[in-house]
């Protein structure tokens, strides 16, 4: 019981930054994970050619500018808008885009692969 406490006691004061670094963080591997499991078999070919492997490097390196341009961002409002009362707000829309990207964008590309 004391544990839990201490955990949501934590998290209040865990600054916006943090908390979406470690949704930006753990989305990376989620969005990993399924670009793997979910996109690589609709990008297999005949043979056994690098090509799909190459393609999971570029797609992670495509979103990973995207995902420090957002922890950049909050870095910097929390830096200018101490006590803003709309933080909670637009850390929660950040975050719910985050996650749909995370989530949606393996499934579209395995769609994309299996169509084309």
């Amino acid at each position: 019981m004391a544990r839990a406490q201490q955990a949501t006691h934590s998290r209040a004061h865990k600054s916006y930054a943090k908390r979406i670094s470690d949704h930006v963080a753990v989305a990376l591997v989620v969005y990993t994970l399924m670009l793997i499991f979910v996109t690589s078999p609709a990008m297999e070919s005949d043979g056994t050619s690098i090509l799909p492997y190459f393609m999971l490097v570029v797609f992670v390196a495509m979103v990973i500018p995207a995902c420090r341009n957002m922890e950049r961002r909050w870095k910097a409002l929390e830096a200018n808008r101490p006590g803003d009362a709309n933080l909670e707000t637009k850390f929660g829309m950040d975050r719910v885009k985050l996650w749909v990207a995370a989530l949606l964008i393996p499934v579209l590309l395995a769609v994309v692969f299996t169509v084309f």
